[in-house]
This record gives C-alpha cells, sequence and structure tokens, in this order.
C-alpha cells in the first residue's frame, strides 16, 4: 500500500443506519460479494463489551471504496427488492 495521496483509495458512503448492527449486516454482505466495506464510525469497544451508546443520534455509514460504489449501490438495490 502506497503512503502517496494521490493513489490512496477514497472511501465512499453507500448507506447509513441507525444501528451498528444493521450497518455491520449490509458491510458482511457486500464483503461476502467481494465488495471491501467497512462502517463509521468503527465500534467502539470498552470493558463490558461495545459501547452502543457513543454515537447515539449519529447515522452509521456503510463505506466502500470509491471504484466499486456501483457494484454496491446495485447489490443493495437487490437487497431491497428481493
Amino acid at each position: 500500500m502506497s503512503d502517496d495521496p494521490a493513489t490512496a483509495t477514497r472511501w465512499v458512503s453507500v448507506a447509513r443506519f441507525g444501528s451498528q448492527d444493521e450497518a455491520r449486516l449490509l458491510a458482511g454482505r457486500l464483503e461476502a460479494e467481494g465488495i471491501p466495506a467497512s462502517i463509521f464510525p468503527e465500534p467502539q469497544f470498552t470493558y463490558f463489551g461495545r459501547d452502543t451508546l457513543s454515537h447515539l443520534g449519529q447515522p452509521i455509514e456503510v463505506l466502500v471504496p470509491e471504484h466499486r460504489i456501483v457494484e454496491a449501490r446495485v447489490l443493495i438495490e437487490e437487497l431491497e427488492q428481493a
């Protein structure tokens, strides 16, 4: 991986959710189809487990590399129609 900003992969949002669980489900499905995915903000973990309150009121976004956005949107449309 290059440290050159000109060649760095740009990640873009393809969906927003109110819960980390929903975002993680979509990210997992995208990855199962070969599309790299990430969620933002990243889940935070505490001594007692996952912190579900730190992002309260803030949408959780599913991100994919910019060059894979069309594939991701097609898959999301197919999932919504199923």
